[in-house]
């Protein structure tokens, strides 16, 4: 159950730590039905494999024998009924619900994020843009243990007052080699980017920024106009990762303005259609 003391400190800083928002069981069964994905996978390809084998074990196996069924994999975890129970459960909605003051929400860019020591990744400080609404709240909850040593999170508590903040690049998708605001730099006080915004440089400071430790389950929820970015994982294994972006009805233009046209750069995605062409020869398919 949110509380009144856990609204208003979500209103002054822009986010709140909930712990236990997933239950240890509920990770369980997610990480039980990838492996039975992972498992079918490797006998209709006939992968030798170790059923003893770990589920970080089996990804990267598939990742090396089959690289192209590793990323369908990835697409898939996000249509399974585990993963989408925890999204759509009754305790999370109507905690976000409450935090929003709304009766309800659409629920965009959920997923179960992978990071690795393989694929060191990192993600420049932005606010989440180019979304469905203009107002909504987001998810960061791991399903393993993270921290500053590991890599993880990084926010700047109360940096959502100033509402969107244009800047140098503000407008580049923030994706893996965007090079403005990135974290490590600022904590190494290196970033001497001149971000063209007083506003922003006041903010992008090491001493400005929050790296939450996270047990499995425990998720940051924020303000979508909140400044956060991410560190490289550099711990055991794989960083599996829930996100998902909660948004307000009355702040979502596509359901309210009739002649409302999305970006040509960033179209509108509500979906992730997955069909069989029925020009192909179904008995042929599987």
């Amino acid at each position: 159950m949110i509380t009144k003391s856990k609204i208003n400190e979500f209103k002054k800083n822009g986010f709140i730590i909930v712990k236990n928002f997933v239950e240890k069981k509920e990770i369980n069964k997610v990480f039980n039905q990838m492996n039975v994905v992972l498992d079918t996978i490797f006998n209709f390809n006939k992968i030798k494999f170790d059923k003893k084998m770990s589920l970080d074990e089996k990804y990267f196996l598939l990742k090396k024998k089959k690289p192209t069924l590793k990323s369908h994999f990835y697409d898939s975890i996000r249509i399974l009924d585990g993963f989408n129970n925890v999204v759509y459960s009754e305790k999370r909605t109507k905690t976000i619900k409450k935090l929003l003051n709304t009766k309800a929400v659409f629920v965009t860019n959920h997923r179960l994020r992978t990071d690795h020591k393989k694929e060191k990744a990192s993600l420049a400080f932005h606010q989440e843009l180019n979304n469905i609404s203009t107002s909504s709240a987001l998810i960061f909850c791991p399903f393993v243990k993270v921290n500053k040593k590991t890599g993880t999170l990084c926010i700047i508590p109360g940096s959502h007052k100033h509402g969107h903040l244009i800047f140098k690049d503000s407008k580049i998708a923030v994706e893996p080699g965007h090079k403005t605001g990135v974290v490590e730099k600022i904590l190494k006080k290196k970033e001497k980017i001149d971000y063209k915004n007083s506003t922003v440089k006041k903010l992008f400071k090491k001493e400005n920024i929050l790296i939450p430790s996270l047990n499995p389950g425990d998720a940051v929820i924020f303000n979508n106009f909140l400044f956060h970015g991410s560190t490289p994982y550099v711990g055991k294994g794989l960083r599996w990762t829930l996100l998902a972006n909660y948004h307000q009805i009355n702040k979502t233009p596509y359901v309210l303005k009739e002649n409302f046209t999305p970006s040509k750069q960033y179209p509108l995605e509500l979906g992730l259609p997955m069909r069989i062409c029925y020009k192909q020869n179904l008995n042929k398919i599987l």
